[in-house]
């Protein structure tokens, strides 16, 4: 997590929680903007959704207070009508959203440097008083998530919706895109020798003899010696399910395990690990692990390189395609299957933005063209390992405004959200008559896509 993602994840707690953090900028002076049902909207949460939007690189004027106050004021609904949906709320689990909200308080503290620093900034006394708001704001998130999805789970859109939404569009307020490629990648990761893997194994199964034996605990453990930075400082405690996004050779072991038993060593992307079940909940799962990395030579880089700068020439001379080789070489499990096709996984759209690449990509595509290969380069992986890359540059293209023909995928996704927010509009409006609404005097000459006033009671 980086502070972008710190300063946003704070604010999104405060706009929703009624915390107050001192961000360094002025705030409104708190005064009641709207209520619904019996919550309040305050000046104050329009100020830090403003502050969280500006964070997101939204660009908003001083009038557009009245669309923040909607989106204030359709969230509130959503969530009250949520509340009283027992097909939303059984799904919605507090414990397991109490266990993220302290995994997330450990992520502010580290950025932050320390809880005191976190509590000060918030306004808190104690670290379970900064949990509560925290949980509170999962938890309504969640039945916000939830109600959306309900409302537009049966949403659909055609061609024809598509195109009328794009001809609606006035040319010269089309989206501009940036410049887009569809990317296959090889991976090749380094080896270690064998004789330093077997020293990170006898390593690990010497820290698990000692705790097993109750020389030492897992916790201190890891604090000393583990490797993997995320959850070093709180002595690898992770909670997990099955969903948890880990790898299965990961995942695999944490669930086969009873509570209290520990690993052997074994092996995953990443390195080496142990793992203990500290407290087995439901289908979640306290655990703790200890990371150890093999050491890599020279010698292991260059193996790692001159083996790819191999393929690569296999492939420049015809003896195979880029699509074959990623499928028999590549030691990415994802990108493989799909010939090294790569994709956003947020949108699963195989067209990327090249402002949203790894800069070392980046940096290779700069000059090449549609069918050119990148020359063997460096890269990092998630844990900050060493990782060779090829990548082939299927399609490019250049910036432009917005193309019905080219940028159709992109097109239809927005079609679909602007179809899907006009359903929860409509939703809105069919259940607003046993709401109580109240606009303060200055917001009622607002433009707003509701006529709250007209539900005024």
């Amino acid at each position: 997590m980086n502070k972008f993602f710190l300063t946003l994840s704070l604010v999104i707690i405060t706009a929703s929680s009624g915390l107050r953090a001192q961000t360094g900028k002025p705030v409104l002076v708190d005064g009641i903007a709207a209520v619904v049902g019996h919550e309040p909207i305050l000046r104050s949460d329009i100020a830090n959704l403003r502050l969280q939007m500006k964070e997101q690189g939204i660009k908003l004027k001083q009038t557009d207070d009245c669309a923040l106050l909607e989106t204030l004021l359709e969230r509130k609904i959503l969530i009250s009508e949520a509340q009283a949906d027992t097909t939303i709320t059984k799904t919605v689990n507090p414990e397991s959203l109490r266990d993220q909200a302290r995994q997330q308080l450990k992520y502010f503290e580290m950025q932050a440097g320390g809880l005191d620093k976190v509590l000060e900034m918030y306004h808190k006394k104690t670290k379970e008083e900064l949990i509560d708001a925290i949980t509170d704001f999962n938890y309504k998130n969640e039945l916000f998530n939830a109600m959306q999805r309900k409302i537009t789970e049966n949403v659909e859109i055609t061609p024809d919706e598509v195109k009328r939404f794009f001809d609606s569009i006035p040319p010269d307020q089309r989206p501009e895109f940036p410049t887009q490629v569809e990317l296959r990648q090889i991976i090749i990761r380094p080896k270690p020798d064998s004789s330093e893997v077997e020293r990170v194994k006898k390593r690990l199964n010497q820290i698990r003899e000692s705790i097993l034996k109750g020389e030492t605990t897992f916790n201190a453990q890891a604090v000393f010696y583990s490797e993997d930075p995320g959850t070093r400082s709180q002595g690898g405690l992770m909670t997990i399910d099955r969903n948890t996004p880990l790898v299965k050779e990961f995942k695999d072991v944490a669930f086969s395990l009873d509570e209290g038993q520990i690993s052997k060593p074994f092996q995953t992307p990443f390195g080496w690990h142990i793992v203990k079940v500290e407290k087995i909940k439901g289908r979640q799962r306290d655990i703790r692990h200890i990371l150890l990395i093999p050491k890599l030579s020279a010698k292991n880089l260059e193996d790692a390189k001159k083996k790819l700068e191999k393929i690569r020439k296999s492939i420049l001379n015809g003896e195979m395609s880029f699509e074959e080789a990623a499928k028999n070489f590549s030691e990415d499990d994802e990108s493989k299957k799909r010939g090294g096709l790569m994709i956003d996984p947020a949108t699963n759209e195989t067209m990327l933005e090249t402002t949203k690449l790894d800069p070392a990509v980046y940096a290779q595509l700069v000059g090449r063209n549609a069918g050119d290969l990148t020359d063997v380069f460096e890269a990092k992986d998630p844990m900050g390992n060493v990782t060779y890359k090829l990548i082939k540059i299927d399609k490019k293209i250049l910036p432009h405004k917005a193309d019905f023909v080219k940028d159709y995928a992109k097109i239809s996704q927005m079609a679909l959200e602007a179809k899907k927010q006009k359903a929860v509009i409509r939703w809105i409006k069919q259940h607003l008559k046993n709401a109580y609404i109240y606009i303060a005097p200055d917001y009622r000459k607002c433009h707003f896509k509701i006529n709250w006033l007209s539900y005024e009671q």
